[in-house]
């Protein structure tokens, strides 16, 4: 706080309106409910230097880190312990973990200049990690834009396609750097490029900060591929895949640790295809290819996963990848008979993972699904002599345990496979009751899902708004 400044409730913004859903005091409220700052994560500096700032519509906060533990620290928050009370609405400065519960500290606005050193420092100490990941999300964005052109200099895809796919990628890539720990901003990842890929798609740029993606870019490359080969022969696929892995892939050093390389670049390690066998009519569906979602830290991760339940996949799928992240898998039931077969990136131990060969990746080999899987989809069938999953009760035992629900590539593949067909779906083991609805559960996901972003200092507003690539003119 600046000193021989007295900060006035009248001139603070409200703790509770600002980083809340609302503040339950609503216009008795002595502090300001200003819109116009929800989504800045930076304090005002004329505000913080003089306390003299009269704009109502600032776009930066009245409020620091002193403020916050003056007016708005909870009480139960001391030296010895922290809060204990599971929906606390307080500010925090520790983080808590107690019944099963998680919360992390309150997100701090910060002075401009505090944030660039904060950035330069971290780059500054981690400078091999920092160049390397850049480098794998532009390669990323330079290996999709060259693909896409031949796809459409070729007549397999139209240009008007090509181009809603090129923006999807582009944004999707800003938006994971921007919430990355540092934040990358555009003109670090494209540098020289930046001015042009601006002047094609504006409303990327508008938007990355403000509207959440609604897939993982490699869920999107793996469409173009289709797109481009077929969906009829898997080998086509997965060799086309690899030939793009081996593009975008970017040597690393691991001695310098996990957090470099091609995390950021987001390259999926599994890729699943199904197709549905109707032994009635004697007809098979075309197959339909999932990736696993690849992003970069636990935060991130589950945003993505949060984004696919509440907003993009299929209700079937949604609601039992929800009630799985509640502790309540529930297995959907399935018509006879539905194949899975899914290929790991180059790992020839059958393990769920990535391997390479003088740090490069080499080619998918077929691998059993992971547990989770097993239990969210008892009733497919994952290979040609119909061998039932879960009907050996050693490969129960070997199911990698790892992957958290909604992450593999089968939930992606069935997802497009019940989009297409629903009346596979023959509805859940056990059916939605009065403890979980479907609206219920989307709600869980929306309350972890901004939680995270609030981590990752994303621009939220009142409402999530999703970037549409098909509407370039629909900017925040």
């Amino acid at each position: 706080m600046a000193e021989g400044h007295d900060y006035q409730p009248g001139h603070i913004d409200c703790f509770f309106f600002q980083y809340q859903t609302d503040c339950e005091e609503g216009q008795d409220c002595q502090f300001l409910h200003r819109e116009s700052c929800k989504s800045s994560g930076y304090i005002c500096p004329v505000w913080h230097a003089k306390n003299g700032c009269t704009n109502d519509a600032c776009p930066k906060k009245h409020l620091n880190q002193e403020i916050l533990k003056q007016y708005f620290l909870c009480d139960q928050e001391n030296s010895d312990d922290y809060c204990t009370r599971n929906n606390c609405r307080m500010y925090h400065e520790k983080v808590s973990y107690f019944n099963g519960f998680y919360r992390s500290a309150s997100e701090v606005p910060m002075l401009a200049e505090e944030r660039r050193i904060e950035h330069g420092n971290f780059v500054l100490n981690n400078f091999p990690q920092t160049q390397i990941s850049l480098k794998s999300a532009s390669q990323f964005i330079l290996t999709a834009a060259k693909f896409i052109q031949l796809a459409v200099r070729s007549r397999k895809l139209p240009g008007d396609r090509g181009k809603q796919y090129m923006r999807e990628i582009l944004h999707t890539i800003l938006f994971l750097c921007h919430i990355n720990n540092p934040a990358f901003e555009p003109q670090e990842l494209l540098e020289e490029s930046m001015d042009s890929w601006n002047l094609k798609f504006p409303d990327v740029f508008e938007q990355y900060k403000t509207h959440l993606p609604t897939r993982p870019p490699y869920t999107i490359l793996l469409e173009i591929v289709v797109d481009y080969k077929g969906s009829d022969n898997p080998k086509r696929i997965l060799d086309c895949l690899s030939k793009l892995n081996s593009t975008i892939f970017v040597e690393h050093n691991t001695q310098q640790g996990s957090r470099c390389g091609n995390e950021l670049c987001v390259i999926a390690t599994v890729i699943s295809h199904c197709f549905f066998q109707d032994l009635e009519r004697g007809t098979t569906t075309n197959n339909y290819f999932g990736a696993s979602v690849s992003c970069f830290g636990k935060h991130q991760k589950e945003i993505m996963i949060d984004i696919l339940c509440y907003h993009t996949w299929n209700e079937y799928i949604s609601v039992a990848v929800c009630m799985a992240l509640q502790g309540h898998p529930q297995a959907i039931m399935l018509r006879p008979v539905v194949h899975s077969i899914a290929y790991s990136r180059g790992n020839p131990t059958g393990q769920r993972g990535v391997h390479t060969v003088n740090g490069k990746p080499q080619q998918y080999t077929p691998i059993p699904p992971c547990r989770k899987c097993l239990t969210l989809f008892p009733d497919i069938v994952i290979d040609q002599q119909q061998i039932k999953i879960g009907i050996d009760p050693q490969q129960r035992k070997n199911a990698h345990r790892y992957w958290p629900y909604g992450n593999c590539a089968e939930v992606e593949s069935f997802n497009r496979l019940l989009s297409a067909h629903g009346d596979i779906s023959r509805g859940f083991a056990v059916p939605l009751g009065d403890k979980f609805t479907w609206e219920s559960l989307k709600r869980k996901r929306k309350g972890r899902l901004v939680h995270n972003l609030k981590l990752c200092k994303f621009q939220l507003g009142n409402n999530l708004l999703f970037y549409r690539p098909s509407e370039p003119q629909n900017t925040a």
